[in-house]
């Protein structure tokens, strides 16, 4: 292996107004090597990476980028350098079709001719061997989410880079999709290239990675050899707690369970027929590759969409699933896939984002109790371990984990009696939700089924 560093941050620190970032981290690549970074939400991890793609000015620290010092908080330069990301969230004009976006991403002297750009799309997706077989003239915003996740990839090695960051790869795609983005990045190394590998998926950062280097709370732990590290001791070192700890045990005697939504025979447009039940004190699990149906069963469930056929009860009561208003006074909660444009009002405090739905209970003779509120809001923040400055503090400047556990909390405070969460754990801007979020939706399963 080439042990040349592509990548070199030192003694990086970084402060959001009253929340710290990151404390003096330090962080390497090499050329021809996988370097996995694992953290909670809220560790650190986007930042750094935001960092060292120029996107984020540090306030003490520097990088070098292929032995060259990144000079100013500037993407541009940082990709002149040899540094290209594949962003969580998407970076394509969804308006502009699969060929353009792809001819953007290129560098300029590395571009076909226009009138070109069909037939070289073609056969730059095909190279990359991703699996992605995409219509060069479709509009990007058609794509599913495993098919953007891998675009992503595509466009940025498009560019030839020295470096290769990868922020939540995987979060939306199936067996057969990881394998191709873990053959493409197992290329990529041998080819000398450094790749950064962010995820949440310890088996599979064991499985492609060859260090692995754990942030917590925003600063350094420890840099390990990926083949003499086991899961158990990479969680031990991202919660601060032994693995036995981590998550508390089912919270309700299995004597004492009651149902709480049973489902019989229910089918949609794209699902079904589907039979199940639900016991109070339960966490059950939906598994299955993109596109299979489970957004459409959460949305029949929560009454966005009416079935085609079946029957519902929640609690003993039959749901006619025919509204949102329905579903919510039946104790049926839903927690959105996409919280920005699903969940959350960026602009608006933690607090607000978190109470919006529940004001009746917080409201007396139409007078707001905003000490109740406020009260209830803050042992959320305790509980689910949420960093922010204070309760008014905008989500839109929170992690991406962050954000998600104020989605979580607003559930909460509605005590339902059922939580569908969909793609809880799935990455937008950031991380996904932390190993604490999953420890607290286990406990908040005392008295309520949990999806």
């Amino acid at each position: 292996m080439d042990h040349e560093l592509v990548l070199e941050m030192e003694a990086i620190s970084r402060q959001f107004g009253a929340v710290r970032a990151l404390t003096n981290v330090s962080f390497d690549c090499r050329a021809g090597e996988i370097h996995a970074l694992v953290g909670e939400n809220g560790s650190g991890k986007s930042t750094l990476l935001g960092v060292a793609s120029g996107f984020v000015d540090p306030d003490t620290g520097n990088v070098r980028i292929g032995g060259k010092r990144l000079t100013r908080d500037s993407p541009g330069q940082a990709r002149s350098l040899g540094l290209a990301m594949a962003y969580q969230d998407g970076s394509s004009i969804n308006a502009e079709p699969v060929k353009n976006n792809l001819y953007y991403a290129a560098p300029p002297d590395e571009r076909p001719p226009y009138w070109r750009r069909k037939r070289w799309a073609r056969s730059v997706l095909a190279d990359f061997d991703l699996d992605l077989e995409l219509f060069p003239d479709a509009p990007a915003g058609y794509l599913t989410m495993a098919e953007r996740q891998l675009f992503e990839v595509a466009k940025a090695l498009v560019t030839d880079p020295k470096v290769l960051l990868l922020d939540e790869p995987t979060t939306a795609l199936g067996p057969d999709e990881v394998e191709a983005l873990h053959r493409t990045a197992l290329a990529c190394r041998d080819r000398g290239v450094g790749v950064v590998y962010v995820s949440h998926r310890l088996p599979e950062v064991l499985e492609v990675a060859d260090r692995v280097t754990v942030l917590r709370d925003g600063e350094y732990q420890g840099t390990f050899d990926a083949k003499a590290t086991s899961e158990p001791e990479l969680v031990e070192h991202i919660v601060g707690r032994p693995f036995d700890a981590a998550f508390p045990p089912p919270a309700i005697a299995p004597d004492e369970q009651k149902s709480v939504l049973v489902v019989d025979g229910l089918q949609g447009q794209a699902f079904g027929p589907v039979s199940f039940t639900i016991l109070s004190g339960e966490v059950v699990g939906i598994a299955g590759a993109e596109g299979n149906g489970q957004p459409q069963l959460f949305d029949c469930l929560a009454g966005r969409e009416a079935p085609r056929a079946g029957r519902v009860d929640c609690a003993g009561k039959e749901l006619t699933l025919i509204s949102t208003h329905e579903a919510v006074g039946a104790g049926v909660m839903l927690l959105p896939g996409n919280r920005k444009q699903e969940a959350l009002m960026g602009v608006l405090g933690v607090r607000v984002n978190a109470t919006i739905q529940s004001l009746r209970r917080f409201s007396r003779f139409a007078f707001l109790r905003r000490r109740a509120e406020r009260s209830a809001v803050t042992r959320l923040v305790e509980q689910l371990e949420i960093r922010t400055p204070s309760l008014d503090q905008p989500v839109e400047f929170l992690s991406g984990g962050n954000q998600q556990k104020v989605s979580v909390a607003r559930s909460f405070l509605r005590e339902p009696s059922v939580i569908l969460a969909y793609e809880p754990t799935r990455a937008s801007m950031s991380a996904p939700v932390s190993i604490s979020t999953r420890r607290c939706v286990r406990g908040a399963t005392l008295a309520r089924g949990c999806w």
